[in-house]
Parts: structure tokens; sequence; C-alpha cells
């Protein structure tokens, strides 16, 4: 009989709880933003909008989920966004995304919580539902 495949705690690669390790996305401009995908898997974006109100759009669906290997119906993706500057930024759906809650604006000094649920992976319609979850100040 061979070894074992299942994980257990004395397994060497198993000792400890896993960490996703990552460094955030830094956005500073003076015009609208569309996020890339490698930018939303950080799962941080810290966005300085130099002076003026912005609205950032989030990747279209089928981008997000050709980013993802493996990713199926429910996969969710959680997203900060942290407004480092001195006026509002809201965040837009790209394609074939929608948005559940509001607002999805992101107030000077204020974090907001995001979550994205791919709701169709089928190539060619690709979707995504963004989720809101509140904001805190820093």
């Amino acid at each position: 009989m061979g070894p074992s495949l299942t994980p257990a705690r004395s397994f060497p690669h198993f000792n400890s709880l896993i960490y996703q390790a990552s460094t955030p996305a830094v956005v500073n401009a003076a015009v609208n933003a569309t996020y890339t995908p490698a930018q939303v898997l950080t799962g941080m974006i810290f966005r300085d909008p130099q002076g003026g109100v912005k609205t950032d759009t989030l990747p279209t669906a089928r981008d997000l989920a050709q980013g993802l290997p493996g990713v199926a119906v429910g996969t969710t993706l959680s997203l900060l966004v942290r407004n480092e500057g001195g006026a509002t930024v809201t965040i837009a759906v790209g394609a074939g995304g929608t948005a559940s809650g509001s607002p999805l604006t992101v107030l000077v000094a204020n974090n907001r919580v995001f979550r994205i649920r791919f709701t169709n992976v089928t190539p060619g319609s690709e979707a995504y539902t963004l989720y809101t979850f509140g904001t805190v100040a820093f």
C-alpha cells in the first residue's frame, strides 16, 4: 500500500495556516481608471483620485474569469478599495457585471469592502455580481 495523500496536521506542508501573500495595487491617476484583473486579484486597491471625483470600472466578467484558473459558478473574490485622495471614488462594474447594493462610493479617507461572485463562467457568457459590505474610516 502506498503513502497516504490525505492532509494531516503532522504532514510538514500543513503544519500552519495558509495565508495569501499580496501587495496592494496602487492607482494614482487624475482620470477614471479601469482596473485590471491582476489589480483586482491582489484583493486591495489603494486609490488616489488626485483631487477630482472619479468613477473607476472593474474588469469585464470575461477578463476576470480568465484571470482565475478553475473559476466556477459561486467563486468569490474579496476586494478592499482604499481612498487615499481628496475626492470620492465610485466603483462601476465592467461588462457582464451586475451591482447589488449601494452605495458603491468610497469616501475620502475610507475603505470599502466588496465581494465579487461569479454567476456564469460559460465562455462568452461570463457574469458576476458585485456586492458592497460597508465602509470604514481610516
